[in-house]
C-alpha cells in the first residue's frame, strides 16, 4: 500500500529529473496531479528541509544540492552494491554487454546497480529502473524463491503477465520456464519484457531475499553469443562469497 505523501515527494523529485528546469507550484501540481493546496504545502516543507529553493521571484522551485549530497553519502556506503560492483564489471567485460544486479520490488524487478556495455548499440538502464517480472531477471528472482512464495507473488500480478506487445503470457508455460531455469542454473528472456532485448540471469538468496545477476543486450547479438555469456554469468556467480549465500 502506497503512503500518499511519500509518493508525492518522489513524484516531485522525479518530475524535476525529467524537466530539469525550475517550475512554479501550479505547474508541478498539474503534472503530478497533486491538489494545489497540498502541493504548495509539500513544496514549502521541502524548502524548509533544504531540498528545494526559489531561484528568483516568480521563477518557481528547483532542487538544491542537498539531495545530491545525501544520496551520494548513502550510496557510497551501500555494502551490497559495493561488494557486487567488481563482479558486475567483470561480467560486463567478459560478455561485452550490460550487466546488472536486481531484486524484487513488489511484483516488479528493480535494478540496484547497472554497468552498461561499452558498445554503441547496447541495452541501457539505470539503478532504480524497473523491469517486468516476465524478464530474465524476473524469472531468476522467482526461481530463487520457495514455490509457495513464488505462487503468491505471481498471484499478485494484476494485470496478468504481459509481453511488450500486450499479449498475455500463459502462466503455466511461464512457470515451467522458471522451473526449467532453476534446473539449468540460469534463466533467459527473448523480448518478452523489452522489445528486441534478450536477457540472461542467475538468481540467488541473501538474508532470505532474492537477488539476480543479469545480462541484457540486443536480442540477436546475445542469442548468437549465448553459450559464452551463460558461461561468464555462472563464472561470475561462482565468485560470490559462499558465506554470503549461506546466510
Amino acid at each position: 500500500m502506497d503512503v500518499k505523501t511519500a509518493v508525492r515527494v518522489f513524484d516531485v523529485i522525479n518530475l524535476f529529473a525529467e524537466v530539469r528546469q525550475p517550475m512554479i507550484y501550479s505547474e508541478i501540481a498539474r503534472r503530478t496531479e497533486i491538489p494545489l493546496s497540498s502541493c504548495h504545502a509539500l513544496l514549502q516543507t521541502m524548502v524548509a528541509k533544504g531540498y528545494l529553493y526559489a531561484p528568483g521571484v516568480k521563477a518557481g522551485y528547483y532542487p538544491t544540492q542537498r539531495l545530491l549530497h545525501v544520496a551520494r553519502d548513502i550510496c557510497s556506503e551501500d555494502p551490497l552494491t559495493l561488494m557486487f560492483q567488481p563482479l558486475l564489471s567483470a561480467l560486463r567485460d567478459a560478455t561485452g554487454e550490460t550487466a546488472a544486479l536486481a531484486t524484487l520490488a513488489g511484483n516488479r524487478v528493480v535494478y540496484l546497480d547497472v554497468m552498461e556495455s561499452r558498445q554503441k548499440i547496447r541495452y541501457s538502464d539505470e539503478p532504480g529502473g524497473f523491469m517486468s517480472i516476465a524478464s530474465a531477471a524476473g524469472k531468476a528472482l522467482l526461481g530463487a524463491l520457495a514455490p509457495a512464495a513464488r505462487r503468491k507473488l505471481l498471484d499478485s500480478c494484476s494485470p496478468p503477465l504481459l509481453t511488450t506487445d500486450g499479449r498475455e503470457i500463459d502462466r503455466a508455460v511461464f512457470e515451467r520456464e522458471v522451473d526449467q531455469g532453476v534446473i539449468d542454473g540460469w534463466h533467459r528472456s527473448t523480448g518478452e519484457s523489452v522489445e528486441d532485448v534478450a536477457g540472461l540471469a542467475r538468481g540467488f538468496l541473501i538474508h532470505g531475499e532474492a537477488f539476480a545477476l543479469v545480462i541484457g543486450a540486443p536480442k540477436a547479438r546475445l542469442l548468437k553469443n549465448e553459450q559464452h555469456a551463460v558461461q561468464a554469468l555462472l563464472e561470475v556467480y561462482a565468485q560470490i562469497p559462499p558465506s554470503l549465500l549461506a546466510i
